[in-house]
């Protein structure tokens, strides 16, 4: 009866499973089974004792697309249920595969799976690929109903990429979308759905219970949970507003006559100033009267308080300006300019090189600058160090390598590839550089290495600072552009990227912040980031001088630009963008007949699968050619370029819309509280009105950006350069917080020091070599590291210089040293980053965000997510046991070994010294009584082998 029962379970079920699913848009929005009312049938299943396929149906066409999504519905009776204590435990899945199979496939060994298995002497929920590879969520229980969700997608997007990831969720909550209960994944997986079906297992007896329902297939969370679809905006211009008032001839006399009286000047009645425009702003919701304070107050008669009422038509005016975006005319109200006495904000001059007693001390200017401090103070630099430990540390710092045998002088390192390797390092930090989008999906960006590569030339060429800002921050706009400029706007596309953010403001203004703050912070020494909210607590930066700084950038996004420009790649990118925007736009007017919101955004992926045959045959036959062009991940506004878009496909699920030539101009408007929804007045790009007024708009904002950036008139650029440029020589900066020039950053230790640098630096062409050489050559950097009490006791914490402090090498440098001791180290540069084992320095190694290099992690390298202006270093016991034990170390110990042959060449080798006596002694009972090996491995945990002497 059993069998003949499930005969007929088999039989009904494959004939539901063969009606067609409903594709929407060439998306599963939804199976045929619950439109026809199946998913309200319930099957009972029960087991054959080995492997069996009783349900299975095959889909309308097969599934390639990124992302799909499964549910059903279990209930597992309990008097049927085996324990693992018991018996043998349950088994029981849904699988989604490429091919039908017959009733005894496993579907297995790269099959997504969901269902039931044993963990930890449990029945619990589980996905899986293999058998083997599971991850387990909550444990079944009987008698009791579950919804299972799935979704399997891809990593990569296309067609021919596997479905890689599978995630689970037991009885999920509507906003646990990213919260599943456990996930999988694995490459060997397939790369298209075709069919559906249950399989039971050895562990599924005939006597088993099992009841399926509610089986269904969607493209989104929402559509799989019947949930209302999210809200889906792009940026867009603010509907143009008819205005009925007048700032200067309705506004500004009301203002005048009925509020300036108490709420004006610099000591206004409750601290409520109503003639400056940001003030004004913190009473009102702007375009929204009704919910302002200022509305309110007047409306119920509060103010003005000793005073008449408002009348009905002023009421009208105030409430018509609020609604209408309350329109302000600067130069009818101005705002006045911050006034500041802070140091960081006052222009640079060029001081004097004093003169001082100790003169046969000084070697460079900037010996004279600290020795008047020693003189004032009493105070007594350390000796110059030995001869050795000078061209290690020197070797070190300029190169990130320990020296060679061959004698070499600053100019020798300065020339070496090696220097642009080591430097441009430093600069990878501060710019948040890393190549993979962050946030959930994180995808990789298999161009930005070209960024990469741009730094490291720039500073082996010592391409002058002013330069090297502007095409980071203009490149594209520049005349004649070229490849290498548009490269070097890698900087501001070097900004995180969150590929599944549906609502286009949110995703835009993310990274328009993300911008913003980098370039304020790296080129200025500005922590603007508060005023995306609220003018500035302790700078002169109000909210309106951070929206008029982003708008700089509002132009244009990241995007893969296509760098080898020619006819041929033009049409390409012509005819591939011209399918592109045919088929989204049929789409769009499908979705707008059927009744779907504005704005409609509809996904690549949508488009793409809802091309006709011939469109998407010949759209990835260009897709797959245009990949083959040279192409970098930068920043692209076709409003200002200098160069037509050639704007390359991107590997991400839900992209910003392309910009072309054709797009309106984006408007940047004040957001209130930071928030995209509450949009202010709208601004014009400009600096922070502490700096001076903005000249008229240029059609190039960013060129026009770099070029105040870098006049000399600008207090800022040049001092935190140079000021970085210390640190990284030093340890620590002439001013500590190196990102934070404001007011709650530190003071100079040496003003006019710092100030001098500056002023080197522009006078010399913007030359970064040069500073270089004044620090690099001077008395203050070739101390040795001596203890001298006497001055412990006046500067404790040696902020006066008078000794060298020595400090650990970063994560790169260490790996490097130990490849280069070795003699393992290769020397090739350049080109895309190194996947897996390489033995290039670690600059080449792949940069993905949340998943760095490990010896990185633990060395306190940069995570690519925020500045980092200075690495923090600490000390842990995973340091010293990957340096033991690691494979990578223990491999180029042997190397090491294999390379010097002796202990005291060894010594030579890794220290640029001879051993002491005692040292050789140890080091040779070590190899004797181990082996050549082990004293190597000792040399490389040494101290001195870790640390920049």
């Amino acid at each position: 009866m059993l069998v003949t029962l499930r005969l007929l379970i088999v039989i009904t079920f494959f004939i539901l499973f063969q009606r067609p699913l409903c594709a929407a848009d060439g998306l599963l929005e939804g199976s045929q089974w619950k439109r026809d009312g199946f998913a309200v049938a319930r099957y009972e299943i029960s087991g054959t004792g080995s492997r069996n396929n009783p349900l299975r149906r095959k889909l309308r066409a097969p599934f390639a697309s990124d992302e799909l999504f499964v549910r059903f519905r279990i209930q597992y009776d309990a008097d049927s249920i085996d324990t693992p204590e018991e018996g043998n435990g349950e088994f029981f899945v849904l699988w989604l595969d490429s091919a039908e199979g017959s009733d005894t496939t496993t579907h297995s060994g790269g099959v997504p799976n969901l269902g039931l298995h044993v963990s930890q002497g449990e029945n619990r929920f589980m996905v899986r690929y293999s058998s083997g590879g599971e991850k387990f969520g909550p444990a079944l229980q009987g008698n009791r109903e579950f919804l299972i969700v799935g979704r399997l997608w891809k990593s990569a997007s296309g067609d021919d990429e596997p479905f890689d990831r599978f995630d689970l969720w037991v009885d999920p909550q509507d906003n646990e979308e990213f919260k599943p209960s456990a996930s999988t994944n694995s490459q060997k997986s397939i790369t298209a759905v075709n069919w559906i079906g249950f399989s039971t297992g050895a562990k599924t007896e005939a006597g088993d219970q099992i009841e399926v329902w509610d089986v269904d297939l969607a493209a989104t969370w929402e559509s799989i949970l019947n949930l209302p679809p999210k809200k889906k905006s792009v940026p867009a211009q603010p509907a143009v507003v008819q205005r009925t008032v007048n700032f200067e001839t309705h506004v500004l006399p009301l203002l005048k006559s009925r509020c300036f009286e108490c709420h004006s000047g610099d000591e206004p009645e409750s601290d409520v100033r109503l003639d400056l425009v940001d003030e004004v702003l913190n009473q009102t919701v702007v375009r929204n009267a009704a919910k302002s304070r200022l509305f309110e107050v007047v409306e119920q008669g509060e103010m003005p308080p000793d005073d008449e009422p408002l009348d009905a038509d002023e009421k009208a005016i105030l409430k018509a300006w609020i609604d209408e975006g309350l329109d302000w005319d600067e130069k009818l109200l101005p705002t006045p300019p911050p006034v500041t006495d802070h140091w960081a904000f006052q222009k640079i001059r060029r001081p004097n090189v004093p003169d001082v007693k100790n003169q046969q001390w000084v070697r460079t200017p900037v010996d004279s600058f600290i020795a008047r401090r020693h003189e004032e103070l009493g105070l007594t630099p350390a000796p110059e160090a030995d001869a050795q430990t000078l061209e290690r540390r020197i070797s070190l710092d300029l190169t990130g390598l320990p020296p060679s045998d061959n004698k070499q002088t600053m100019d020798d390192y300065l020339a070496s590839p090696a220097y642009g390797a080591r430097w441009g390092r430093h600069w990878l930090d501060i710019v948040r550089w890393a190549e993979s989008n962050g946030h959930q999906h994180n995808r990789n960006r298999p161009h930005a290495w070209r960024y990469r590569d741009w730094v490291v030339d720039a500073f082996n060429d010592d391409k002058p600072f002013d330069r090297f800002l502007l095409e980071q921050i203009a490149g594209d706009e520049l005349e004649p552009v070229s490849d290498e400029s548009v490269i070097a706007t890698g900087f501001l596309a070097a900004a995180r990227y969150s590929g599944n953010e549906l609502d286009k403001s949110i995703q835009r203004n993310d990274i328009l912040v993300d911008v913003a703050n980098t370039t304020a912070q790296v080129f200025l020494g500005l922590t603007m980031e508060c005023a995306q909210c609220h003018s500035h607590k302790f700078d002169p930066v109000s909210i309106r001088d951070y929206y008029r700084f982003q708008a700089f950038f509002a132009q244009g996004q990241p995007e893969n630009v296509i760098i080898a420009e020619d006819e041929t790649v033009r049409s390409l990118i012509d005819e591939y963008w011209q399918i592109f925007d045919r088929v989204h736009d049929r789409i769009v007017n499908v979705r707008r007949k059927q009744g779907h919101p504005e704005p409609i955004y509809v996904t690549p992926t949508s488009v793409i699968n809802g091309m006709r045959k011939s469109e998407k045959t010949r759209f990835q036959e260009l897709r797959k050619t245009l990949s083959e062009f040279p192409q970098t991940w930068g920043f692209y506004a076709p409003s200002a370029s200098e160069r037509p878009a050639l704007v390359a496909p991107l590997n991400m699920r839900w992209p910003l819309p392309r910009i072309d030539g054709d797009s309106p101009l984006m408007e940047t408007a004040i957001l209130l509280r930071g928030d995209v929804q509450s949009r202010g007045p709208v601004v014009q790009p400009g600096w922070p009105a502490l700096f001076g007024p903005m000249p008229d708009r240029s059609e190039k904002p960013r060129s026009q950006l770099a070029a105040w950036m870098t006049d000399p008139a600008n207090p800022l650029t040049a001092r935190v350069w140079v000021n970085r440029l210390w640190q990284w020589h030093f340890g620590r900066g002439l001013v500590e917080t190196s990102a934070d020039f404001g007011t709650q950053g530190s003071k100079p230790t040496h003003p006019e020091l710092l100030d001098f640098l500056a002023s080197e630096l522009i006078d010399s062409g913007w030359s970064t070599k040069h500073i270089h050489r004044l620090i690099v050559d001077s008395a203050t950097y070739r101390q040795s590291s001596q203890f001298q009490p006497h001055n412990s006791e006046t500067d404790p914490d040696n902020n006066m210089l008078l000794r060298w402090l020595p400090r650990r090498l970063e994560a790169e440098a260490i790996r490097d040293s130990i490849l280069a001791v070795s003699g393992c180290l290769d020397a090739e540069t350049g080109g895309p980053s190194d996947i897996g084992q390489s033995k290039r320095r670690s600059l080449y190694r792949h940069q993905k965000r949340g998943a760095l290099p490990v010896q990185q992690i633990l060395f306190d390298g940069a995570d690519g997510i925020t500045v980092c202006s200075h690495r923090r270093v600490s000390t842990s016991a995973l340091q010293p046991l990957w340096l033991l034990n690691s494979h990578f170390v223990q491999e180029n110990a042997t190397a090491f070994a294999q390379r010097a042959k002796s202990v005291e060449n060894a010594f030579h080798l890794a220290l640029g010294r001879k051993p002491t006596a005692e040292e050789l002694t140890d080091l040779e009972a070590l190899a004797e009584q181990a082996d050549l090996h082990s004293a190597c491995l000792a040399i490389l945990n040494c101290s001195e082998f870790l640390y920049i002497p």
